[in-house]
Order: structure tokens, then C-alpha cells, then sequence
């Protein structure tokens, strides 16, 4: 079922740099703190994590590389201000990918040497810094989590291929029962499953993988209760179902595809024509989602997946595509001629030619059921809102100000989401990776989750060089990959926060979070 939000838009508010739109309802966002590394395109700011009890954030700089400490204080968010304190102590050997704390506990996956794949593993860090142990993990973890309770962290090895090697995918679960010092793991694998049992799931698989190395986890969602983590597979176009307590496989689910030919769906195909033409199109989109978050609504638990898209070097342009010639009529091929599919998707009949045109990504944010049911999508809302927001800036890449260049690929890219419960509504904010902003929705009724506002302090003027550093400390929040959601109960200014990490500006920016 396609589910379409209310796009009831408030004209946006002007300020420089960048904009903010005003609330439709409920909440709104106010930026209070800003911090600015001054490194350009080489993910100074990538994930963020945040330490209620000494109100610290931690930040994966991954051009140091390092875990970056930043402090929160001050009595209130209009006095609030943030600090980088030092840095946690890794080797020059440990480049971190993603870190998460519990319980004054920080945990940091560390990805092992490139040359040789060798697997990773977890480093544990107290408050203070000191390092408390660390445990092996399997093949470059490339995210990690906590449970809820804190009983097990949890990571994404996504086991990308190297020129000499092809490691397994797996992911890692770590037992945290007898404290960090004692960490026992469990590594789980997809080396019992067939790419024939696969693909009648609708798994997307790649010819010629066996599935231990063609599964690539890139990120984990646990559910409140702790018990259950689901795990997105970027590439396969897929989500894992795990038992954390029995560190098993239950299910691995391909996620289908989404019909751009159909009303509420529409995308805008073709970039550098310096107009917004958003129309349905005989393409399908493969969600294949990024980041993803696990919530509950009424006793029921909820996947919303960011669904960004991503190749492996098997896209190709449709003008260049060995496409079924009587697939597309002349205005369609001139239309898509640049759109980026895939060459090893969509040969209904066989014969080698493709006849179903797959693009990567679904421009959009998903609600699904636990076991893997499509609930909702917000079909062209992203497209539709950044246009109405930024006219022909909707679309840009995240390093240049150049217009809608990204219509041709994965459009706005949704990379980063999150959730929070405010008044006793839920509600999920997404980072854009390219065009940048974060998107907020109430998701309370899952089946039809309601855009609230849109916020995007970027600076599109074309005047502005990113490489240098006096336009890089103008151009505002540039690539958003990394979102946290700060209770008002851990909040240091008793209000919800939303710390985001953008890798592309080497940027933190902290939101407090308003209710209406």
C-alpha cells in the first residue's frame, strides 16, 4: 500500500544562511549550537552519539581519524553552548566507523587494516576516556548499537569487497551482561542460506555470490524491547530479522520494488535542465535502504527505513543500457536517457535485454510492519517539498552549489533517520544526504505518517568555493549522516534535542526541539 503524506506547507522563513520552514504542527526546530571543523569533503563529522550522563556528544571524525568529545552547557538553550574537550585515544591503526554509548559506556567499532580485511572490532571507553577493553567483531563493522537496555551492542559488518579478497558478511552480537571488561560475542552469518531461497524471497542477489559475501549488513534498528534487531542489506534490497538473546537468523525479507509510474510517486529524471519536472515515469525504484530506526506504536513495532540506494558498480545510464527497444517511447528515452539503472535487474523474459527499467533508492522514507510488510511510503514528498522550498536547488549535490545535478541518480537521497516520542506523539526526522535538511514526520498512525517541516540551513549561493574555509564556515550543514534524538529528560536544557553529523561539512549542528 503507497500512503501519501498531507503536504500542508507553511511558506518558509528566510535567514541567512540557508532556510527553515515554519511547522504545520506539533513541533518545530530551532538550531541552538553549531560546531565547525573546517575540513572539507573528507567526513570530519560522520556519527554522532550523546552521553546524558555527562552531557557529552561523541563524533566519528573519520579525517583524523578520531572520536571527537564535544560538551554541552549552559542553563538553557539560549545559553547553551558546545565544546570539543579531547579526544578519545585510538591507535593510528583504528579507524572508527560508528559509536554509541550506555550507561557511561562508549563503545567505538574500528574497522580492521584495509590491505588485508582482517576483522574488526569493538573498543570500550569510560566517561572519563580511559580504555576499559576491546573484543573482536567480524569484517570492517560499519555501524554499532546498544540495545535499549544495554545488555548486548550490536554490529553491522558490512565486509566490503577488496581487490584481493571478499570477506563474509555478518553481524556481531556482543554480551554486555558481565560489563565491557568481560564482553563475550557471537558472530552471525548468512553462510546457510542459498541465493535460489533467497531470490524466491525476493532478495535482490548479484550473479555469481553466494550469499555469505553477497549480504552486506549496513545498518541495525533494535526494538524497544531489546529482543529483536532487523538489519538493513543496502544492496540486496533486503532486511535481516535477528534473535539478540540467541544471537540467531530468522529471516532475511527483499523489500520489492516502488512503481514511479504511478500518482504520488513521480520523480524527476533528468538533471541540468534548470527546471523541476517531477512526473511519473515506467521506471521502479529498489528501496534499498540506508540507515534505519525501530519504534512502537500500540504494541507493535515499526522499521522506518531512509531509502538512499546504492551500486556496486553495475549501473549504467539508460541512453547506454541494453534496454528492450521497444520499451520506451522517444519523449521517454530522451526523458531518462541519463537516469542511472541497473544492468542486472529487469529481464522479465529472459532474453537478455532489459525490460523493466530499476533505479537505485525510493527518493523516500518506508513504514514497515516486523515481519517485513510494507505499511506506508511518502512517495514524491521529498522531491515535491525541496522543489517548493529551493526551486532548481532541489535536487544538488552536497560539495558544490550547481543546481539540481543529483535528478539523474538518487535524487535527494534519504541517508539518515530517527525517532522520538514528544507529548506523546511519534515522530522520525530525516537527513538528505545530497540537497541536505532535515525532514520531520509524525508517524504516529504508521499508515500515514504527516509531514510536519522541513530544515535546511544550507547557503545554496553559487558565489560560495566549499574548498576554502571562509565559504565552507557559510555554506551551513552540508551531507547529514549521522541523527541522534535527545530526550528532554536527558536533554541538559530540559527540551528534546537533535544532534546531526554531516560528513561532507565537517559539521555538528544540535536542535532543540519546540512543541507548538
Amino acid at each position: 500500500m503507497n500512503v501519501r503524506s498531507a503536504l500542508t506547507l507553511i511558506i518558509p522563513i528566510i535567514f541567512a544562511p540557508g532556510l527553515a520552514s515554519a511547522a504545520s504542527a506539533g513541533i518545530s526546530l530551532k538550531q541552538i549550537l553549531h560546531h565547525q571543523s573546517g575540513i572539507f569533503d573528507e567526513s570530519a563529522a560522520e556519527i554522532v552519539a550523546f552521553d546524558p550522563s555527562t552531557d557529552t556528544l561523541y563524533v566519528v571524525n573519520g579525517a583524523t581519524p578520531s572520536i571527537d568529545v564535544m560538551k554541552l552547557a549552559g542553563e538553557n538553550t539560549d545559553s547553551a553552548t558546545l565544546t570539543m574537550t579531547g579526544t578519545l585515544a585510538l591507535t593510528e591503526d583504528e579507524g572508527p566507523n560508528s559509536v554509541d554509548v550506555h550507561g557511561g559506556v562508549i563503545a567505538v567499532a574500528v574497522a580492521g587494516p584495509k590491505k588485508d580485511r582482517r576483522p574488526g572490532k569493538v573498543v570500550f571507553f569510560d566517561s572519563k576516556g580511559n580504555r576499559l577493553n576491546e573484543v573482536k567483531a567480524g569484517f570492517l563493522p560499519d555501524m554499532l548499537t546498544f540495545t535499549p537496555d544495554g545488555k548486548y551492542v550490536l554490529t553491522a559488518n558490512e565486509g566490503e569487497p577488496t581487490d584481493e579478497m571478499d570477506p563474509p558478511g555478518s553481524v556481531s552480537v556482543i554480551d554486555m551482561s558481565g560489563g565491557p571488561k568481560a564482553a563475550t560475542v557471537k558472530n552471525i552469518t548468512f553462510d546457510g542460506l542459498t541465493a535460489d531461497e533467497l531470490k524466491k524471497k525476493g532478495v535482490r542477489m548479484f550473479p555469481g555470490k553466494s550469499p555469505d559475501v553477497d549480504l552486506e549488513p549496513e545498518y541495525i534498528a533494535v526494538a524497544p524491547d531489546g529482543k529483536t534487531a532487523f538489519v538493513a542489506l543496502q544492496e540486496a534490497n533486503a532486511l535481516a530479522i535477528v534473535d539478540i538473546p540467541g544471537a540467531t537468523l530468522k529471516d532475511v525479507i527483499g523489500l520489492g520494488t516502488k512503481d514511479y509510474s504511478q500518482a504520488g510517486n513521480g520523480i524527476d529524471a533528468k538533471s541540468k535542465d534548470g527546471k523541476v519536472n517531477i512526473k511519473p515515469v515506467p521506471v521502479v525504484g529498489m528501496y534499498m535502504p540506508d540507515a534505519i530506526a525501530a519504534f512502537d506504536i500500540a504494541g507493535e513495532t515499526y522499521v522506518i527505513s531512509a531509502n538512499e540506494g546504492d551500486a556496486r558498480d553495475e549501473d549504467e545510464r539508460v541512453k547506454k543500457a541494453n534496454i528492450d527497444p521497444d520499451l520506451l517511447s522517444d519523449d521517454e528515452k530522451t526523458l531518462l536517457e541519463r537516469l542511472k539503472i541497473s544492468t542486472i535487474d529487469g529481464d522479465a523474459d529472459g532474453d537478455g535485454d532489459i525490460d523493466v527499467l530499476h533505479s537505485y533508492g525510493a527518493r523516500s522514507v518506508s513504514i514497515w510492519g516486523s515481519s517485513g510488510t510494507l505499511i506506508s511510503d511518502t512517495g514524491d514528498d521529498f522531491e515535491q517539498i525541496t522543489a517548493r522550498y529551493l526551486g532548481t536547488n532541489f535536487n544538488s549535490t552536497n560539495d558544490e552549489n550547481k543546481g539540481e545535478n543529483r535528478s539523474d541518480d538518487k535524487g535527494p537521497e534519504p541517508e539518515a533517520v530517527t525517532t522520538g516520542v514528544i507529548d506523546g506523539k511519534t515522530y522520525a526526522f530525516i537527513g538528505l544526504e545530497r540537497v541536505g535538511g532535515i525532514m520531520t514526520y509524525d508517524v504516529s498512525d504508521p499508515a500515514k505518517p504527516n509531514f510536519v517541516s522541513y530544515d535546511n540551513n544550507r547557503n545554496f549561493s553559487n558565489l560560495l568555493d566549499f574548498s576554502i574555509p571562509g565559504d565552507l564556515s557559510k555554506a551551513g550543514d552540508l551531507g547529514p549522516e549521522g541523527i541522534i534524538f535527545i530526550t528532554a529528560e536527558d536533554s541538559p536544557y530540559g527540551v528534546p534535542l537533535l544532534a546531526v553529523a554531516s560528513e561532507v561539512s565537517g559539521t555538528v549542528t544540535v536542535y532543540a526541539i519546540h512543541s507548538n
